[in-house]
C-alpha cells in the first residue's frame, strides 16, 4: 500500500517543493532588485542598518542551500534533468513542471528519501515565516515614515494658515 502511493506522493511533494523554492528565490531577486534603486538618502541610521543586506542575505543564501539541496534529492528521481543551461530554464514553465521516474526502484528510494524531502519543506516555511516578518517590519518603517511626512505637513500647514489669519488682521 504504501509503495503504490509512492509514484502520487514523488510527483506532487517535489513538483510542490520544486515550485516553492523557486517563487520564494525570485521574490528574493525582486526584493532585492527594488531596495538597490529605492533607498532614501533621508532615511534612517536605524533603516539603514537594516537594509545593509543583513536578514534579506541570511534568507537569500538559505533559499539557495535549500534549493542545492532540494536538487540532490530531486536529481535522481528526474525523468530528464536540466543540464547546462538549467539556470536559464528554471523560470520557465517546463522547468518547473518536472516529471519523475515511479518504478519500483525509485518508490523504494523515495521511502529512504521522504524524511529529508519533508525537512526542506518544513525549513522552507520557516525561512517564508522569517521573511513575511521581515516585510511586515519594511512597512511598520514605511508606514512611520510617512506618518511622520503627514504630521510634518501638517505643522507647516497649520503655520501658514497661522500666518494667512495674521496677514488678514493687520489689513
Amino acid at each position: 500500500m504504501i509503495l503504490g502511493l509512492a509514484p502520487n506522493q514523488i510527483q506532487d511533494a517535489l513538483s510542490t517543493l520544486r515550485q516553492g523554492l523557486y517563487e520564494e528565490r525570485e521574490y528574493l531577486k525582486r526584493k532585492r532588485r527594488r531596495g538597490e534603486g529605492g533607498r532614501d538618502p533621508s532615511s534612517s541610521k536605524a533603516k539603514e542598518l537594516y537594509y545593509e543586506g543583513g536578514p534579506t542575505k541570511i534568507i537569500n543564501d538559505a533559499v539557495k542551500d535549500l534549493i542545492r539541496e532540494f536538487k540532490n534529492y530531486e536529481k535522481p528521481f528526474l525523468v530528464s534533468p536540466h543540464e547546462g543551461r538549467e539556470k536559464e530554464l528554471e523560470w520557465s514553465f517546463d522547468a518547473t513542471q518536472q516529471y519523475y521516474r515511479s518504478d519500483f526502484y525509485h518508490r523504494v528510494l523515495w521511502l529512504r528519501s521522504k524524511g529529508g524531502i519533508n525537512t526542506i519543506a518544513s525549513k522552507l516555511e520557516r525561512v517564508q515565516v522569517r521573511r513575511i516578518a521581515q516585510d511586515v517590519t519594511d512597512s511598520q518603517f514605511m508606514l512611520r515614515d510617512a506618518m511622520g511626512m503627514i504630521r510634518e505637513y501638517e505643522y507647516r500647514l497649520r503655520a501658514i494658515e497661522e500666518r494667512l489669519q495674521m496677514s488678514r488682521i493687520g489689513y
